[in-house]
């Protein structure tokens, strides 16, 4: 490992996609639901469309934030230097700073593809489940989902789902399995899905345990809490985020992914290849539908740091956590989950956020309530772990 300037955490392994499907996309049946490109192109013009950007800006010269630039740009250099990615972002916004964004290698795999453009979206993954609780949260608030009640009444056809309830499926402890790397799916991945065909794969192939029981992450508990949104709602789970979150906080270049506008890379063994076709987009649903740049997420982060979405009984619901997947041997003491909330903790700094990965970008988006600072990082590659260390590490950086 490249030594590290700011204190750095050793990754945990890459999670398998039967534990950490992050960056997927909506069906068929969203697609309209947000504003989206009508059209992606062939991937040399997805290319093209990206304009040139410096490797490295910030956006205020004052010495205090050239030094931040310099650091941010660091970790990602020695991340990338740890061939963790091909290209990265990473927007810092500390609580009375002006936001400093920095890049890091290339939108392509060809060195002379040009510099990474960070005002191009890429998906998210898993970040999506965040909007997901947020807006099951907000009808909790309004009494029109009870987080504690048998899911029977959406879902008569799902086997015991009157012990299963909302609360459950958004901290994964409902014992529902996973629908990703199951044969059914891998043999068919590039159709469109349906949420129920989905569903119906991950019973398939069997539950993690009952309902109620230890933490068990699965995309289908949020696939299954997007057809509840849309019972109780009468709009698809997409357009309720749409009017909630990204009108609101004029989140322009946040939406439902038809297909992938730009390159995204996986590890095959000890080389990144092109991932960016490999699944059809429809594999996400409300597991992971989303793509987005750095400055929304940074919107958005800022907005859950600071309670605008969610109201004080809310966000104590929502930071309920319990113990998740252990990366103690890695330097994170504490790892755990509330609904739709992850928490990472090291012996310097203890940060709030989400992780996203999938077949071919991802995500990791966190804030530190000591000191008020945010952080966002992307990747046009799927390989987790890297987004949360990078976004630890900037964060304790930032501290000073």
């Amino acid at each position: 490992m490249t030594t590290h300037t700011t204190p750095a955490i050793a990754g945990p392994p890459a999670h398998h996609r039967t534990t950490r499907y992050r960056n997927t996309v909506a069906a068929a049946a969203l697609l309209a639901t947000l504003s989206v490109a009508t059209a992606c192109g062939t991937a040399d013009q997805r290319s093209a469309s990206a304009a040139t950007v410096p490797a490295a800006a910030a956006s205020t010269t004052s010495p205090r934030d050239s030094g931040l630039a310099r650091k941010m740009t660091s970790i990602l250099e020695q991340h990338r230097a740890d061939h963790e990615f091909v290209g990265a972002v990473l927007r810092l916004q500390e609580k009375d700073g002006a936001p400093i964004t920095v890049t890091s290698g290339t939108k392509e795999l060809s060195g002379d593809s040009g510099v990474v453009d960070p005002r191009i979206p890429w998906g998210i993954g898993s970040v999506t489940k965040t909007f997901v609780a947020v807006v099951v949260l907000q009808l909790a608030e309004e009494g029109r989902i009870d987080l504690d009640a048998g899911i029977d009444g959406y879902l008569p056809d799902l086997a015991g789902a009157d012990r299963i309830t909302p609360r459950q499926l958004l901290q994964h402890t409902s014992g529902l399995g996973e629908y990703i790397e199951q044969p059914a799916v891998l043999d068919d991945a590039r159709r469109v899905w349906t949420p129920a065909e989905l569903i119906a794969v991950a019973e398939a192939a069997g539950r993690t345990g009952e309902p109620g029981g230890a933490h068990a992450y699965s995309n289908t508990n949020y696939v299954v809490l997007g057809q509840i949104v849309e019972q109780v709602t009468g709009h698809p789970w997409a357009a309720e985020v749409r009017e909630r979150i990204l009108e609101p906080l004029r989140m322009h270049h946040t939406a439902v992914m038809t297909c992938h506008e730009a390159p995204g890379y996986g590890l095959e063994g000890d080389a990144f290849v092109d991932f960016t076709d490999r699944w059809d987009p429809s594999l996400g649903g409300a597991a992971g539908a989303l793509k987005s740049t750095a400055k929304d997420l940074m919107t958005y982060t800022e907005a859950l740091a600071d309670g605008r979405l969610l109201s004080d009984a809310s966000q104590a619901e929502w930071t309920a956590f319990i113990p998740a997947a252990d990366y103690s041997a890695f330097g994170v003491v504490r790892h755990e989950y509330g609904l739709g909330l992850e928490l990472y903790a090291t012996d310097q700094v203890t940060v709030y956020g989400h992780l996203g990965s999938g077949a071919a970008s991802s995500a990791f988006i966190a804030f530190d309530r000591e000191s008020g600072a945010s952080v966002v990082v992307m990747m046009n590659s799927d390989n987790p772990g890297p987004q949360a260390l990078m976004a630890i590490e900037a964060l304790t950086a930032a501290r000073g």
